[in-house]
């Protein structure tokens, strides 16, 4: 799956009580608002340079492949497709909540939603150009249970009015490593569309980023996507330009 800052005065003193302890202890509502605050706050740089492979399968078929670069400067971001060859000539550009396709070939761009498939795949454009939990949802209540062995604060999510996401997400947050570990997603008419199941972390100075994310149709259980993250360089906001967030710059590509 842009992650900020919220309720930070409560945020930053709960944060530093969110130990291995709370597995057996009474979570507060403040608690897991502080949990979710430093998740999205150690989840993913703000400004960064990122390296994907994404890979579409049907049970254990690959149906298309695809590898891109991604570059994010808070609420803005800009995927390069790179390869297979067919791909190649396409940009997916966010600014704010706008989103378009550029195809430099022809010269000619698109606009998108946010809910269309990304090139035909289980993940949508909302998955890859990074969900905000923070801005674009608010806790509506929450349990202690496990995920596979591990305990975990399972978070239910509902929508602020004006998100172009899902209309609910339950997500599985870890206590002990203070990451998601799955997020169910559902439509306002309170369907399951997809389950995304995050892989193991690795740490990448100050955030622990998942190496892996595999999404799952709800609709064809058989199908699913894999996004594989590569490299990812954090940058600081001013070696990011703010002029390649734009589509005039797009139109200088190739």
């Amino acid at each position: 799956m842009n992650y900020k800052m919220w309720m930070i005065g409560l945020g930053m003193s709960c944060v530093a009580a969110l130990t291995p302890a709370l597995a057996v202890a009474k979570l507060s509502l403040a608690d897991v608002q502080a949990l979710v605050a430093h998740i999205e706050q150690t989840v993913y740089p703000d400004s960064s340079v990122s390296s994907y492979r994404l890979t579409h399968f049907n049970k254990d078929a690959v149906l298309k492949s695809f590898s891109f670069e991604m570059t994010m400067k808070n609420n803005n971001s800009l995927l390069v497709m790179q390869w297979p060859a067919t791909a190649k000539h396409k940009y997916l550009l966010k600014v704010g909540n706008n989103l378009w396709m550029y195809f430099s070939d022809v010269r000619r761009s698109i606009r998108l939603s946010a809910k269309d498939s990304f090139m035909g795949t289980d993940a949508n454009n909302y998955d890859i150009m990074q969900v905000s939990l923070l801005k674009d949802y608010t806790v509506g209540g929450f349990t202690e249970t496990s995920l596979d062995g591990e305990p975990v604060v399972k978070v239910e999510l509902i929508a602020k009015p004006a998100t172009e996401g899902y209309a609910k997400i339950i997500s599985w947050m870890s206590l002990r490593q203070q990451r998601m570990l799955q997020n169910e997603c559902y439509s306002i008419s309170g369907q399951l569309i997809k389950t995304i199941r995050y892989g193991e972390a690795s740490d990448v100075g100050l955030y622990r980023i998942a190496n892996s994310v595999r999404i799952t149709s709800n609709v064809n259980k058989d199908r699913s996507t894999l996004m594989e993250v590569s490299k990812v360089q954090p940058k600081q906001a001013d070696e990011i330009k703010n002029l390649i967030f734009t589509l005039g710059y797009l139109e200088t590509m190739d």
